[in-house]
């Protein structure tokens, strides 16, 4: 994922990528939190997949704090 974020930040003009899991995905949001993505908001009842109701989150990074964390 750092990879992939640098890549994007150092050859787009974008300022901020997030990713939006499901809450109860400890392993992909671990994966976010390891390459620098903050938690910003907790969505209760927010996504239906096969029919069930589920928690999402809403991770970001910014250009400026994935910058000065290299």
């Amino acid at each position: 994922v750092s990879v992939v974020v640098q890549y994007i930040f150092g050859n787009y003009d974008i300022i901020r990528i997030y990713a939006e899991p499901f809450a109860r995905n400890t392993g992909s949001r671990r994966v976010l939190e390891k390459a620098g993505f903050k938690l910003e908001a907790a969505l209760k009842s927010n996504v239906i997949k096969n029919d069930i109701i589920e928690d999402s989150c809403i991770y970001s990074i910014l250009r400026d704090e994935f910058m000065q964390s290299r």
